[in-house]
């Protein structure tokens, strides 16, 4: 099933919650598929880390931004996503403790990278309060696609990222992305990751829960 959460010609913002160094490529990586496959559609694109989090901690929360737009990006040097329409975890237990709908547009739709059903972990969301903004749950076991993780340095504390960009399991997030959300095309995405199968089985097999 794919959900179109885009909302006339508004601005679509996605938010990737991850954890530092050990996660920080996958998640970046997804946000910059993201955009640059949005890119090649023609669409006004960002994808950047959040500063506010940075340096990168091992371990701790933090969060990379895409932001995808048929018109010009008014918010250019605003480096969070106040009012996300895509709201990304690249490793489950993100969704304990974290209040990853805070700001949360009605419509939202939250991917999950999981070997878990949608509806083991929706008593898990927070904030509680903004679960009735949320159009759909959606969870992908990215970790068994082959892809696996890459580890780097580049693209921490603002540095530039010299990787190659989807070779990991952010290639079959991105992928699950796409599939739930419609966000953009899959050809648009496997044009772009290094990993196209992963981008590809990402897109096949991600589990989509309507609210």
């Amino acid at each position: 099933m794919t959900l179109a959460v885009a909302i006339d010609s508004k601005m679509l913002e996605v938010t990737v919650w991850t954890r530092g160094v050990t996660l920080a490529k996958e998640a970046r990586d997804t946000a910059t598929l993201l955009a640059k496959a949005g890119k090649t559609e023609g669409k006004h694109v960002q994808s950047f880390d959040n500063y506010v989090d940075l340096p990168d901690r091992i371990g701790v929360p933090v969060k990379s931004y895409a932001r995808i737009s048929p018109e010009p990006i008014e918010t250019f040097y605003e480096y969070e996503n106040y009012r996300p329409d895509v709201v990304v975890l690249a490793e489950e237990t993100l969704v304990k403790g974290n209040d990853i709908l805070k700001g949360a547009k009605p419509g939202c739709v939250v991917v999950i990278n999981t070997a878990r059903k949608p509806e083991t972990l929706l008593k898990w969301i927070l904030p509680k309060e903004n679960l009735k903004n949320v159009k759909a749950v959606a969870c992908i076991n990215a970790n068994v696609l082959g892809a696996g993780v890459m580890l780097t340095f580049d693209g921490t504390e603002g540095a530039g990222d010299d990787t190659k960009i989807g070779a990991g399991v952010g290639a079959a997030i991105a992928g699950a992305v796409a599939k739930a959300t419609g966000c953009v095309k899959l050809d648009s995405l496997v044009s772009i990751a290094e990993n196209k199968t992963a981008v590809k089985q990402g897109y096949d097999t991600v589990t989509v829960l309507p609210l």
